[in-house]
């Protein structure tokens, strides 16, 4: 069956929208979402929020279809220009209550968005880091940035190329950590921090400025397809019709970060 409705892969896709909504705050006065794609997501904060001012950053021009509303402000900048980024926060002139980061996916991005953006949320904010799943060692978008972050120009014979610590990987450590009653100073001997993102001093600031974590992985079949927009499933092989596989160990993995 073919579904036309105009709505965000946070619904039908990866599910994620049931897990948000048990733990985003009732009111919010400015949200931030980098990478607005087609807009549905603003659509979706614009009716949970409104009264909020919302602020949609991507790296193409604003597009006509996203939605238009007078508490409605799109930037265009690249997520990993960190002194753009800076600019556009300073504008925005106050903290931000929800920061949603839904842009490239690349890990490194990830980590550059979360460092950078710590001096603009407020006390009690919420910062959702959606597909985190590509920073999985078995995603093909880990394997990109590894082998960039490694270098590719060296040929190891023999050898298996050493693990890269990425956001998924710091993220789960700070959760393991809290849990567990312990401080990034009961691990820092055992990270390599030539093969990591993220810097001791950078872990440390973000265990002690993070509240809670909470993890969320999709674990049902989606409602339907976002390649071919239909549910002719294959449930067998957990593939839709036009051949996009629906059920991958790497897939539809987010967490919401408590400030």
């Amino acid at each position: 069956m073919k579904v036309d409705k105009i709505i965000s892969d946070k619904i039908y896709w990866h599910k994620y929208i049931n897990f948000y909504e048990k733990l985003l705050p009732k009111d919010a006065t400015n949200i931030l979402e980098i990478g607005v794609f087609k807009g549905q997501s603003i659509h979706y904060w614009r009716e949970k929020y409104p009264n909020a001012n919302i602020f949609g950053l991507d790296i193409v021009e604003p597009s006509d279809a996203w939605p238009k509303d007078d508490r409605i402000t799109y930037f265009k900048a690249d997520q990993s220009d960190s002194q753009n980024y800076h600019a556009i926060l300073q504008s925005i002139g106050a903290p931000i209550d929800i920061l949603i980061e839904d842009g490239s996916h690349d890990p490194y991005h990830q980590k550059i968005s979360l460092i950078e953006s710590l001096n603009y949320l407020k006390n009690g904010s919420i910062y959702i880091l959606e597909d985190i799943h590509t920073a999985h060692p078995h995603h093909p978008y880990y394997k990109k940035r590894a082998g960039v972050f490694l270098g590719s120009g060296v040929k190891r014979w023999f050898k298996k190329d050493p693990d890269v610590f990425m956001p998924l990987q710091c993220l789960l450590l700070i959760e393991h950590l809290k849990s567990n009653g312990k401080t990034p100073n009961d691990i820092k001997d055992t990270l390599d921090f030539k093969n990591s993102l993220f810097s001791y001093a950078e872990i440390e600031l973000l265990f002690n400025k993070i509240k809670k974590l909470k993890f969320y992985r999709r674990n049902v079949l989606p409602d339907y397809c976002y390649a071919c927009k239909t549910d002719n499933f294959d449930y067998a092989s957990l593939r839709c019709s036009c051949g996009t596989e629906l059920y991958l160990g790497t897939d539809s993995m987010s967490v919401v970060l408590e400030f």
